[in-house]
């Protein structure tokens, strides 16, 4: 590990710097791709972990996987009918009633792609959790072998993760945590009665906890912040300084959403900027937009991308910019502070450069 002073911490410090774990966001593999989404957006999350019930107890379950908007979005992109759909609703303003991605099943989902694993003990070390989050590009694990408070114990907590209400509140607005207060940070845990009858207390943690606690240890780091924005973009390059930063992929404000979302899938990024004429960043099109989709607005794919935006009630802003100059430390309080997933790299001219992600600022400490 390239910083020797957190060397010394475990995945338990992190889950103890989090504080009580006892936020339940699960889904079951019997879900729609339609409801998990849903999910994530009444949370403002970008992954969930998939539970199993058992056929012959139904108030028993088991870990699955662990499904993030991203496979969603590559599973709906890829499924056949799609651009049909799309242009029939884009014309006739309804669904065609032909059945779409969006009413398939969690389990088909997580039957299409491998993974590494999403699993991790509390007592592995801080290295080895970052390693899972860079190497294997995963966005959320389960940590294992945990010790709760009696407060908390298997006699309070539920044993089989409870299905989320997607219904409305009375008021009329959508359950849940109000959007904006923090972005995929909280941990999505509960007591799970596996199929061996054990009772096993699993809970998860996310890039952005990471990030809060090594910014919270940032007296330790040491000289490993003051890395300049530059060299963060950098590292990812083979050849050392004399390599050069390729064109980084771009969208046009002419550029139709679903085309946006294949673009999102066939560079394997979370977020694409939105550039003028003149090459300046404009709006960032994430993939985490692709949430707010559902079996009556598949259509919206089919317009610019910019009015997918707005007809979806997304938000369009300025996204968080850096410049050359910038530390990994400004870019990491900025990132926390504007509770965003990424920040970009921009030149003198507003152009962008390179993208700076969660997992580009934890695999600088590697």
């Amino acid at each position: 590990m390239k910083t020797a002073a957190l060397e010394k911490y475990t995945v338990r410090d992190v889950l103890e710097y989090r504080g009580n774990p006892q936020l339940n966001r699960t889904v079951d593999d019997t879900n729609t791709v339609e409801e998990a989404l849903h999910i994530m957006d009444v949370y403002d999350i970008v992954s969930l972990p998939v539970f199993g019930r058992s056929k012959s107890n139904a108030e028993r379950s088991s870990f699955v996987d662990i499904v993030s908007v991203y496979d969603l979005r590559d599973y709906v992109i890829q499924s056949e009918g799609l651009e049909d759909e799309v242009q029939f609703q884009l014309l006739s303003g309804r669904p065609s009633g032909n059945p779409t991605a969006l009413e398939h099943t969690i389990a088909q989902v997580v039957q299409s792609r491998k993974h590494a694993s999403k699993e991790i003990s509390a007592s592995a070390s801080l290295e080895q959790l970052l390693q899972l989050f860079t190497t294997h590009g995963q966005h959320r694990v389960l940590v294992t072998d945990l010790d709760l408070p009696t407060s908390h114990s298997s006699n309070t907590a539920p044993l089989v993760p409870q299905k989320q209400d997607n219904k409305s509140n009375s008021s009329g607005n959508s359950t849940g945590r109000p959007r904006g207060r923090s972005v995929d940070s909280g941990c999505s845990s509960s007591t799970v009665e596996y199929l061996d009858g054990g009772n096993v207390v699993v809970c998860g943690l996310t890039q952005y906890d990471v990030v809060r606690f090594i910014q919270h240890h940032n007296h330790e780091v040491g000289h490993a912040l003051d890395a300049s924005a530059m060299d963060i973009a950098m590292e990812r390059m083979s050849g050392g300084a004399a390599a050069r930063l390729p064109q980084i992929p771009h969208l046009s404000i002419r550029d139709s959403a679903l085309h946006a979302m294949e673009k999102l899938r066939n560079t394997q990024a979370s977020a694409l900027p939105v550039i003028d004429n003149d090459g300046r960043l404009i709006t960032e099109v994430a993939g985490t937009g692709i949430r707010r989709l559902n079996s009556r607005n598949i259509g919206m794919l089919g317009k610019p991308v910019l009015a997918f935006m707005f007809n979806l009630h997304l938000s369009v802003t300025q996204p968080y910019v850096v410049h050359e100059g910038f530390t990994l430390s400004q870019i990491m309080s900025g990132l926390l502070r504007m509770n965003c997933r990424r920040a970009w790299l921009v030149d003198h001219e507003s152009r962008p450069i390179a993208v700076i992600s969660l997992t580009n600022v934890l695999q600088h400490f590697l």
